[in-house]
């Protein structure tokens, strides 16, 4: 009798590529900045940062970090102190980042795309006393500041780091530095003027580190606590599962994921762990500054979200982009379409693997294997639980009973990677943290199933799960990938809007909010078309009952369209 596949027999062991150790050992007392240390020693000429044609070395990099946690120091701040940056993709966000960490101080990172009241709830929540920031928001920061307990500010400008002569040119054009009163905030040029001499600070590995803001399940932003110990684990479990596509020192890394996103922490720690050079991208959003820096900077890995893939491949540019050094790129934060996978590494002769990150879980914590033979991959699938990880699928409305393997649930995960909790909400810290069978366990609200071979499938947020008549429950998931495999289709995003039908109080139907590719004319012929094609692929509940098209999504900072905003507009149109 065949023994039965169950999430404690671990059945994805059998897929880890031969080098990758189910249990690994991790530094003891190793701080996240200690990294960058670490690197320095080992390939001080080596380049770590590209930015705006500058390379800076691993060596320089080490100093510099030092150089601002000790201006940092001799400007007031302390350890405990939060330190919030409000800074795109450049230089000067990696050397306050890990400047205040040598200082024992914690980074809040905010979004430069919030709004000011954004701004206003996310630095009072932290208590930030400190913001490093472009000179460009100096305007938006002045009229808050008197709402928060802000006492430093330093500006940064996008020329800095920048070559001597485009640095100047920088400030003569578009970069000119936006200039705050005097006494009311500091440049931050200023700050690496100090010696590289930061103070000796006791920090111990479960201090925080960062904060990342994020939803969570319940949709209410948090700031949730990476911990010094958890990112080097979640970095040291990265770079098992793909080492053999790093060498130090020639290997160049480009991602999409912003800094002020969790998936950009994730994305930056894993060249440095390597001794590679990581291209800063001012704005993820250029299109042509991103496709082009794939020749000008050969560009060997690349990591993203499908959003950004499908508009990569749309470009007007893209079959001018030189992919020829690049090899192997990473999708994650959504499920990547099995279509848009073929199509990518058809036309650009790179393998392209999925992973699944989230916040809390440091952020990566199931990766498919890299350099997997084909005839053992699992387009479609997020891929296998980490060294050190265990994952398993609960039910959906408690949490407390374990899915039969191959049926649909909610995904928890357990390994040294976890955040700490969410910072002064110990409520919802206690809804996503919990015990099951004697472990600490994040239940991270994605609903998941697992094949029995131990790879694991996301088929939506559950928050996203769309509730029709009769009972049945959709996966918002299952219909964009219907209508992604539809050759007319660039994006797509279906959603649950109220059932119409007076009967069906409580009831939703399916809306699908569509983008068409280039050149393709919208209309009621076309929208039968997409339903009669969903038909052959769903059952007639899962069948959008509205289809409308958009020249645009709403999308999130990392290109991820943003379903809870169709939503609330589709809310708000109902009256």
């Amino acid at each position: 009798m065949e023994k039965q596949i169950t999430y404690t027999s671990k059945p994805w062991l059998n897929y880890y590529a031969k080098d990758v150790p189910e249990t690994t050992e991790y530094p003891s007392g190793m701080l996240d900045w200690q990294l960058v240390e670490k690197q320095a020693r080992e390939h001080p000429a080596a380049v770590a940062l590209i930015y705006r044609g500058a390379k800076i070395t691993f060596a320089r990099y080490a100093e510099l970090n030092k150089r601002v946690a000790k201006g940092l120091y001799e400007k007031g701040v302390r350890k405990g102190e939060v330190v919030a940056t409000l800074l795109p993709t450049c230089p000067a966000w990696f050397f306050s980042y890990y400047g205040c960490q040598m200082l024992g101080a914690v980074t809040a990172v905010l979004s430069p795309v919030w709004t000011a009241d954004e701004l206003v709830r996310a630095l009072n929540q932290c208590g930030a006393t400190t913001i490093i920031m472009l000179d460009r928001f100096w305007p938006l920061i002045e009229n808050i500041r008197g709402k928060t307990s802000l006492r430093r500010i330093f500006l940064s400008n996008p020329t800095d780091f920048m070559p001597g002569i485009i640095g100047f040119l920088g400030r003569l054009t578009k970069a000119k530095p936006v200039k705050a009163p005097p006494g009311q905030a500091d440049c931050f040029m200023d700050l690496v003027k100090y010696p590289p001499e930061p103070p000796q600070v006791d920090i111990k590995p479960e201090d925080t580190a960062v904060l990342y803001w994020t939803g969570g399940t319940t949709g209410v932003p948090k700031g949730a606590e990476l911990t010094h110990r958890g990112i080097v684990a979640n970095t040291i479990q990265s770079a098992l599962w793909s080492k053999a596509h790093w060498e130090p020192g020639k290997t160049v890394f480009m991602t999409m994921y912003p800094v002020f996103h969790s998936g950009g922490n994730g994305a930056f720690h894993m060249p440095i762990m390597h001794g590679a050079a990581y291209v800063c991208l001012v704005n993820p959003r250029d299109m042509d500054d991103m496709l082009n820096g794939f020749g000008k900077y050969g560009v060997n890995i690349f990591a993203g979200v499908p959003a950004i893939y499908t508009n990569m491949l749309r470009h007007p540019k893209f079959a001018k982009a030189d992919f020829r050094s690049l090899k192997t790129c990473v999708s994650g934060s959504v499920a990547l379409p099995p279509e848009l996978t073929r199509e990518w590494e058809e036309k650009t002769d790179s393998t392209l693997v999925e992973v699944y990150g989230i916040t809390e879980g440091g952020p990566i914590c199931l990766f498919n294997p890299w350099g997997q033979p084909k005839e053992q991959r699992r387009i479609g699938s997020i891929g296998l639980p980490m060294t050190d990880m265990m994952v398993r699928i609960v039910d959906i409305e408690t949490g407390t009973k374990e899915i039969p393997v191959g049926e649909a649930g909610e995904m928890i995960a357990a390994g040294p990677n976890l955040f700490k909790g969410y910072l002064n909400m110990p409520e919802e810290t206690a809804q996503t943290l919990r015990t099951f069978a004697g472990v600490t366990y994040l239940y991270t609200g994605d609903i998941c199933r697992m094949d029995n071979d131990g790879f694991f499938y996301l088929v939506d947020r559950e928050k996203d799960m769309i509730s029709t008549y009769g009972g049945f429950h959709v996966a918002g998931r299952e219909v964009d990938d219907a209508l992604y495999a539809h050759p007319a289709v660039s994006m797509a995003a279906a959603i649950g809007i109220p059932d119409p039908d007076p009967s069906h109080v409580g009831s939703e139907i399916v809306k699908a909010f569509v983008v068409l590719k280039p050149g393709l004319e919208s209309g009621p012929k076309l929208a039968g078309e997409l339903k009669e094609h969903c038909r052959v692929q769903l059952a007639p509940y899962k069948v959008p009952r509205e289809i409308e098209f958009r020249a645009e999504l709403p999308l999130s900072s990392i290109a991820k369209p943003l379903k809870r905003a169709l939503r609330q507009e589709a809310r708000q149109s109902a009256g």
